[in-house]
């Protein structure tokens, strides 16, 4: 059995709350930022001097936005000091994270991607953050997404605080993606509003591949796939809740992957193995060698960077339903942090109205806190891509993979038979999908040896 189960469902969060003390107060009121934003209200700034480490990973310019966070937070806060420890990605950081706690010496507070959540919970690594928050006049139940409160929340609690929930969407190539030579001369092309389906996608795929430009890119992941096979009405699990399998080779869920991978296995309109080793596919793309590119939010500031480069963002297309999937990010407070008053002051101002602008700004997330997410900080009107509410549109129809600790390990697991499915000349589908999905039961539900 295992020993973590998330809370499901928006009435599963209100008991979370109601056990925490209840959810009283609305980030939807907090005032607007200002030049000299205000100090937590807690006992902290009168306290002995306090230096809390932050440990965060990324690229540079994701990174420096949570060190103006840090500088933010320890202006007004005089008696506390916000370090801030990167990492180079989120493997890197669990790596690091579970060798300071095994030293004694885990940081304050940690970012962490919500697939890598349940370990923890289940290593004793994290601490509750539900009632912290109330204290501290935070509304986790109605101001913040609930797909991202839902992603961190198990046992009856929210564990951590949500900070970036990133739904997968399509960045598409002006100058190569034309929609109305999708569709016929009398009928509207698709938009950003309505979306579109498999088959206008894939037709923008094969038109944005001519010369030496190909049309799309996905990457070889179960999470690439997930949405088409959501979107389809299957799923690529046997129990959302307690996965024993992975369902790749039964019924819909096959039907949806020969749809997606007639498209992605086409060496003309996809970039090859080879090709990607000698350019990335967000190189291409930013080359104006690649006409879309599936892929979430961080990718904005890469490609504002572009001189020249016209792009914009659409929905995923549909198989049946629009699906999408997140990539969701949190703050946890350390089990063991020895400044725990201090934590959970940084804690709610990092996800107050004024710490998410902050984060926001440099267009890296999507915001968990929904004033911001709807305000100027995200929208950023006037910058690429015009469409950015796609983003906000995409948080709504976001599923999310199951809550269990495999799934990490699943995901390197079945890489190499996904990078087959997705690239080698020639492959058998009933076989490869039928070992894909007879991998997966040996490391969601392994054998147990019998007694003797």
């Amino acid at each position: 059995m295992r020993a973590v189960h998330r809370v499901h469902g928006v009435g599963a969060l209100v008991l979370a709350c109601a056990l925490a003390g209840g959810c009283t107060a609305t980030t939807a009121e907090d005032p607007a930022p200002s030049a000299s934003p205000s100090a937590p209200s807690s006992s902290a700034s009168a306290a002995e001097p306090v230096t809390l480490r932050f440990a965060v990973y990324g690229d540079d310019g994701s990174v420096r936005a949570y060190e103006d966070l840090a500088d933010v937070f320890t202006r007004i806060s005089p008696n506390v000091t916000v370090e801030v420890e990167q990492s180079a990605d989120e493997d890197a950081a669990l790596a690091n994270l579970r060798k300071d706690a095994d030293a004694g010496e885990a940081p304050d507070m940690f970012l962490i991607d919500h697939d890598h959540l349940p370990a923890l919970i289940e290593e004793d690594l994290v601490q509750p953050v539900d009632s912290l928050l109330e204290e501290r006049q935070i509304d986790f139940g109605d101001g913040f997404q609930r797909d991202g409160l839902a992603a961190f929340a198990a046992a009856t609690r929210l564990q951590c605080m949500p900070n970036d929930v990133s739904p997968t969407v399509v960045y598409y190539n002006k100058d190569l993606v034309d929609f109305a030579r999708l569709v016929e001369d009398d009928d509207e092309p698709p938009n950003a509003e309505d979306g579109w389906t498999w088959e206008e996608f894939a037709t923008a795929a094969r038109q944005a591949s001519r010369g030496k430009s190909k049309g799309v890119y996905l990457e070889p992941a179960l999470e690439s796939l997930a949405p088409f096979v959501w979107s389809a009405g299957a799923d690529i699990v046997d129990d959302g809740q307690e996965p024993t399998s992975l369902t790749l080779s039964e019924g819909d869920t096959r039907e949806a992957l020969e749809q997606v991978l007639a498209l992605v296995r086409d060496p003309q309109v996809t970039p090859t193995p080879e090709e990607l080793e000698r350019r990335d596919a967000v190189s291409r793309f930013q080359n104006g060698r690649l006409g879309m590119i599936v892929g979430d939010r961080s990718l904005t500031p890469r490609l504002r960077e572009v001189e020249g480069l016209k792009f914009d963002v659409m929905p995923l297309p549909s198989l049946g339903s629009y699906r999408t999937i997140a990539d969701m990010t949190g703050y946890c407070i350390s089990a063991d942090t020895e400044h725990l008053e201090a934590a959970a002051d940084f804690l709610a101002f990092a996800v107050g109205r004024e710490g998410q602008t902050v984060t926001s700004s440099p267009g890296y997330v999507v915001p968990a806190n929904l004033q911001v997410a709807h305000s100027q900080a995200f929208t950023q009107s006037g910058q690429q891509p015009a469409d950015s509410f796609v983003f906000n549109e995409g948080v709504q129809r976001s599923q999310t993979t199951p809550f269990v600790p495999e799934w990490p390990e699943l995901q390197e697991e079945i890489r190499p038979d996904l990078e087959r499915l997705f690239y080698a000349p020639v492959v058998d589908l009933d076989v490869l999908l039928e070992q894909i999905d007879s991998r997966s039961q040996q490391v969601l539900a392994p054998a147990v040896p019998a007694e003797r």
